[in-house]
């Protein structure tokens, strides 16, 4: 698979910290999943935007 080359453990990582919070599983869990201290606040660097439109912080404040 020529794209498995790109793949990095952090690309796994973060996907897997992307997906979990998706799923609606707590930040608080996934920091300890994934081995963060739990009030550290790298954890919400792993975790993308899936949807940039529906995880808008501005969506309903009714602008």
């Amino acid at each position: 698979m020529p794209a498995a080359q790109s793949i990095t453990a952090h690309s796994l990582r973060a996907g897997g910290a992307t997906v979990a919070y998706a799923a609606g599983v707590p930040v608080a869990v996934i920091a300890k999943h994934g081995r963060w201290a739990p009030a550290s606040p790298v954890v919400l660097r792993y975790i993308r935007a899936v949807d940039r439109w529906r995880d808008n912080a501005m969506r309903n404040v009714g602008l």
